[in-house]
């Protein structure tokens, strides 16, 4: 077996999440995709039907990101005609988006980061 091949399997993991001042969990990427989902389908209902959670556990995520934060990341519209709705407000559109913009680019940089961890342990020197 040569020495790279038994490196192959070795992995590393991460994962991003903002908190909020007293250090508790914030926002993380189960809820931004429901964020993601609320903006794509309009409604909160449809986002946890294709999320698979339920509804109270999204509205509760809901609130506690939005208290978390300090503003509000989501509008409700009920019934009417037409039927209700749900919708980021203008805060709620920025965070998504620079939730996505840094984890795009987190992931860039940690790609190389593992290169680097990789060739370090194969014996290699680092670029």
């Amino acid at each position: 077996m040569e020495n790279s091949s038994k490196y192959d399997k070795v992995r590393l993991h991460y994962k991003i999440w903002i908190s909020g001042n007293q250090g508790h969990k914030v926002i993380d990427d189960e809820r931004m995709e429901l964020l993601r989902l609320i903006k794509e389908l309009g409604s909160l209902k449809e986002a946890t039907d294709k999320m698979g959670i339920s509804y109270r556990k999204a509205w509760g995520d809901m609130r506690d990101c939005e208290e978390g934060l300090g503003f509000a990341l989501i509008e409700k519209q009920r019934g009417g005609q037409a039927g209700g709705h749900t919708m980021l407000t203008d805060e709620g559109n920025r965070l998504l988006e620079a939730y996505t913009q840094l984890h795009e680019k987190f992931r860039k940089e940690v790609n190389e980061v593992i290169i680097d961890f990789k060739r370090t342990i194969k014996g290699k020197k680092s670029i």
